[in-house]
């Protein structure tokens, strides 16, 4: 990929020809030497940085390009260090540091000292990182904040508490890393409030004791494309964002799709707004670090979310193989989780671990009174034959024991029935031969009508 260079005549020339050039003007000795200072430094003493994604779509990275040579010429203030990383594999691409003297308020006596770390930011962006193998769409833009916070955090203990680091991060907002693939915020995915409560064992945007007294960040995130499964997919993402950075004693300052936007709140050190003042506040009532998910067409949930069909016994199926979903509604405010595998020996998909070969697990966005609901769909054929489901009582309390409503949908057909536990206090998920009374099976062959003379079509 070549990136066109074009946005001074000073940043055209940063090749040889620049360097000759350079006789005539001051060194980073001279410089040093000079008497004139300029006495308004940054506001938070001094340091910025930078965290790139190395799979920027190839449309992006010339605008990238100019706006980074830009901010380093002509926007970031005197008495300055700026650090440039690639954000998603922790890695040092460049570091600039400027003078507090008059003489690099020229862009050109910038374009010339910087010329080594200005090259190395564009040959960072001008290769083509082979991205990590994952499910679609794949590593786009892709960032690790979790892992990039703790990163910035080892070198840099505060000094000041209210002291802020601002930081640019130019990439996805949607986390995804093959290595924690159950924590994935593509295809409409977003943290429960539950994971700004728990460890880092427990989750990749936990906490671990200090972590919310390490280095404020201020961050502005630039993104590109449309993103997202629909507008409230947005807001999740970019609230809990919010809550995240807060919890670690930083903020979001700004959030868009529009890289000058983002870059002129990074030189400015603008504060933006905080969670609070735009109505995000962590739910305490949600404890349980899960993946929830919104969909871009309600209907979707039809099934399970609507009045119960008209025929509840609809015949057996004519075949035992093929796409399957199964969920289950209940009326209390207490929580229940779904546990699904298409065979004893594969993946179990549940509200940790969202996504297996054959599937996915949802679970509702909202509190919905009277239609709390979460499913499994299965999309991939399986053997209805094989397939083993579990409801647990979670969380909560409920006099003589959960009950509720499975639905399952099967060949066009929708099959109810219903489900019961004996407990009436949740267990936190826990299993085991003590454990039986906070769990019960999905009789699924029950409800869909099978025996053993069923017809074997699925051969």
């Amino acid at each position: 990929m070549q990136i066109l260079t074009p946005l001074l005549c000073l940043a055209v020339c940063l090749g040889s020809t620049t360097r000759a050039a350079n006789a005539g003007l001051p060194t980073a000795t001279d410089v040093s030497a000079a008497t004139g200072q300029d006495n308004s430094p940054s506001k938070t003493g001094g340091a910025f940085v930078i965290g790139l994604s190395p799979f920027l779509d190839v449309s992006a990275k010339d605008a990238v390009y100019r706006g980074l040579v830009r901010l380093i010429v002509e926007d970031l203030p005197l008495n300055t260090k700026l650090e440039v990383y690639d954000a998603f594999n922790l890695k040092s691409i460049t570091r600039v540091s400027i003078p507090n003297a008059k003489v690099f308020n020229s862009p050109k006596t910038r374009a010339n000292q910087f010329a080594q770390s200005i090259g190395e930011i564009k040959q960072f962006l001008a290769r083509d990182n082979a991205k990590p193998s994952g499910p679609p769409p794949g590593f786009d833009g892709a960032i690790r904040l979790p892992q990039f916070c703790e990163f910035l955090a080892q070198d840099r203990p505060l000094q000041d508490e209210s002291a802020k680091l601002p930081l640019l991060l130019i990439g996805s907002p949607l986390y995804q890393d093959a290595r924690e693939p159950d924590f994935s915020m593509v295809n409409g995915y977003f943290p429960s409030d539950g994971h700004l409560c728990v460890s880092r064992e427990q989750s990749v945007f936990g906490f671990n004791p200090g972590d919310s007294q390490r280095q404020g960040l201020l961050v502005d995130w630039a993104y590109f494309g449309d993103q997202w499964m629909s507008e409230l997919h947005r807001e999740k993402v970019t609230r809990f964002w919010a809550l995240y950075l807060e919890r670690r004693g930083g903020r979001l300052a700004s959030f868009s799709a529009d890289l000058a936007t983002a870059l002129s709140a990074f030189s400015s050190e603008d504060l933006g707004r905080s969670a609070a003042s735009n109505g995000w506040v962590a739910d305490p009532a949600q404890t349980k670090p899960e993946m929830l998910r919104v969909n871009r067409n309600v209907q979707l949930v039809d099934w399970l979310t609507g009045d119960a069909p008209g025929d509840t016994s609809p015949p057996p199926p004519s075949q035992l193989v093929g796409p399957l979903k199964i969920g289950i509604r209940w009326k209390e405010k207490i929580d229940l989780d779904l546990y699904a595998a298409p065979r004893r020996d594969a993946e179990t998909l549940f509200f940790q671990h969202t996504r297996s070969p054959e599937g996915y697990y949802f679970k509702d966005h909202r509190s919905s009174p009277g239609r709390e609901y979460e499913f499994i769909e299965f999309e991939s054929p399986v053997d209805v034959r094989k397939v083993q489901a579990f409801v647990n009582f979670y969380e909560g309390s409920c006099s003589g024991g959960p009950r509720g409503e499975v639905r399952i949908e099967f060949l066009n057909h929708i099959y109810v029935g219903r489900f019961a536990i004996a407990s009436s206090e949740g267990n936190q998920g826990r299993s085991g031969p003590s454990q039986s009374d906070f769990w019960t099976q999905i009789p699924i062959r029950e409800i869909l009508g099978i025996n053993e003379a069923a017809p074997q079509a699925a051969k």
